[in-house]
């Protein structure tokens, strides 16, 4: 449809954007785009937990989506990190289809809605792990578990998982921009609440998550 209305895509990475008053210049790649107003729309990604083959295991037991991934895991056992609203969701979710869940959590409490928290409670093949970390993932090249650590004391112990799904949250992808307009402290675009939300600078809107 854009394309329809005449408007060119370029395949670039953006790496920053220049306030010049009237115009703007934006950085892709090798090359400089001149505007007169932009949109930041670039969005969230999922927050990772860091371990170093994590990456490399995404799609191969590692998710981060539960109603895209969860019927790959029907009948198997699997673990949910977190302890918010979305991982609870996910949580049950996956609890309707998989033979076993482990819900991971890091605090002592779960942190999501008690509706969620009753629900899941009540859910027999599940069982909720608390105040304890993921403190790696099986060595291998496809995935077959996890070592958690009790942060009270360090114990670790070993779960044979089929696939895990983290949800401890959503990251902004605002890095690029943070010279140029104001985020607020987890990283969002500072913005108004028009129907075209300007941020601190003329001419430089935002849009999506």
């Amino acid at each position: 449809i854009i394309r329809e209305m005449g408007a060119e895509v370029e395949m670039e990475k953006v790496t920053g954007i220049a306030d010049q008053g009237a115009h703007k210049t934006v950085f892709a790649g090798n090359k400089a785009f001149e505007a007169k107003a932009v949109i930041i729309a670039v969005g969230v990604r999922h927050r990772q937990l860091g371990l170093p083959n994590e990456n490399q295991l995404v799609g191969n037991g590692v998710s981060y989506c539960a109603v895209c991934d969860g019927a790959f895991f029907k009948g198997q056992t699997v673990g949910v990190v977190g302890g918010g609203n979305s991982a609870l969701q996910e949580a049950i979710l996956l609890s309707e289809t998989s033979k076993k869940v482990y819900v991971v959590q890091n605090l002592d409490f779960l942190t999501g809605e008690p509706q969620l928290q009753e629900i899941l409670k009540k859910r027999e093949n599940v069982e909720i792990i608390l105040g304890t970390v993921v403190d790696s993932i099986k060595d291998g090249d496809s995935f077959s578990g996890i070592t958690v650590k009790r942060v009270a004391d360090g114990v670790k112990t070993e779960l044979e998982l089929d696939g895990m799904f983290v949800a401890i949250g959503q990251q902004p992808e605002n890095e690029p921009f943070k010279d140029v307009v104001k985020l607020n402290d987890y990283g969002y675009i500072i913005s108004d609440e028009s129907c075209i939300p300007e941020t601190d600078k003329k001419g430089i809107f935002t849009a999506g998550d």
